[in-house]
């Protein structure tokens, strides 16, 4: 019947429900995954303590030592160059560099000379009427006796001539200063180097004339050469003896090392510290310290060091115990550097800067030798975090 149906229908329908509500509450239960989630790794770099010395870095521009321009103290028609009186040409001290025609100053040599001759002759001759009239002088004194009237210094004097001769000898002084004076001249036809050096710039050819004075090339000195090297105060500061160093005094003797590229390759020039200008920089308001390269011409496996190039110099400063160095990145905010702890864990130390040179901050602090410091970045950084350290990586 159709009950019958209906109770058959829903007893089905009831027993299907059933059976779903025993599946789901029988059902395993899945494990609980759990994650791991790996610490941050950072890169670290142990400690290593350093005693030394520690450099001073500063860069700048060579420039001569000396230079000047060349001219002639006489004047005249050029009759000789040196090969080596040209753009860049070399010369050694003492060298003829230009000749000057000489014979009208050899022929003022010869005037001059025999205007000396004739002035020993004119004293030989006073001297002579000297002895006659003293012998003179002295039979009159001895004819006239007692009679004679009083003798005055300046009538004895003209009496014995001697006012002539001491003529006579002035004559002869002025005539021999004319003489020096014509020979020098001479000499000073004949133009030499002061030094050893190069030839800058020249504009004189043979035939021209010339005149005292006039500039006819710029020559530089090649024993050394100099830069000068912008310090701030800290910096100076480092330098032991920089303010007792006078120009040219070799008992304080600071060493410098001079870098200069050239050709894509770097090249190293002993140098040392000559002075300090007495003035900061107008601009800068740096101290100015002047560094000097001996022998930056010398072949030998490396190009000269010419002047105009730019170059860097490390300058030696004080010696430092116990100082340590690290890459710039390693520095945090602050003065303080980030510590792997024996628990893997991040602390925080403040270092003392010494020096700070390119991308190396060298400095103090009370963290033991071999201490793990990150130098690596992480986006966050903070006391107690966990990380995982990898020596010898930078990051």
């Amino acid at each position: 019947s159709r009950r019958r149906s209906l109770a058959t229908a829903f007893a089905i329908v009831a027993l299907g429900l059933l059976s779903v509500v025993v599946l789901v509450a029988t059902r395993p239960r899945p494990a609980r995954a759990v994650l791991d989630r790996p610490d941050p790794r950072v890169s670290v770099r142990p400690l290593e303590a350093r005693s030394g010395i520690i450099a001073v870095e500063g860069s700048g521009t060579i420039r001569p030592k000396a230079e000047i321009s060349l001219s002639p103290q006489v004047g005249g028609r050029v009759v000789r160059l040196s090969s080596a009186l040209t753009n860049g040409g070399a010369f050694r001290a003492g060298d003829v560099l230009m000749v000057i025609e000489q014979d009208s100053y050899e022929n003022a040599v010869d005037i001059a000379r025999a205007d000396v001759a004739q002035r020993r002759v004119d004293i030989a001759l006073a001297q002579q009427e000297q002895v006659v009239a003293r012998e003179e002088y002295r039979m009159l004194r001895a004819r006239l006796g007692t009679e004679s009237g009083p003798d005055t210094a300046l009538a004895t004097r003209l009496a014995l001539r001697e006012p002539q001769v001491e003529a006579a000898r002035a004559a002869l002084a002025r005539a021999e200063a004319q003489l020096a004076d014509a020979d020098l001249s001479l000499k000073r036809t004949i133009v030499r180097a002061p030094f050893n050096g190069r030839v800058r710039s020249e504009s004189v050819d043979v035939g021209q004339n010339v005149t005292p004075g006039q500039s006819v090339a710029q020559l530089f000195e090649t024993d050394e050469v100099e830069m000068v090297v912008s310090l701030s105060a800290a910096d100076a500061a480092l330098i032991e003896g920089l303010w007792q160093k006078q120009a040219g005094d070799e008992s304080v003797r600071i060493s410098a090392v001079v870098r200069s590229d050239f050709a894509g390759e770097r090249y190293d020039w002993e140098g040392y510290v000559d002075r300090v200008e007495g003035v900061l920089d107008p601009t800068t308001r740096t101290i100015n310290a002047v560094v000097r390269i001996p022998a930056p011409f010398a072949s030998g496996n490396r190009p000269p060091l010419l002047i105009g190039s730019y170059a860097r110099a490390l300058i030696d400063a004080r010696h430092v115990e116990d100082y340590y160095a690290l890459a710039r990145r390693a520095l945090r905010e602050g003065e303080t550097v980030w510590v792997v702890s024996d628990e893997a864990t991040l602390t925080s130390a403040p270092v003392e800067i010494i020096q700070e040179m390119g991308d190396t901050v060298y400095f103090l602090t009370e963290l033991p030798e071999g201490a793990q410091v990150v130098t690596s970045d992480l986006a966050i950084m903070t006391e107690g975090m966990a990380v995982s350290a990898e020596e010898g990586v930078e990051g």
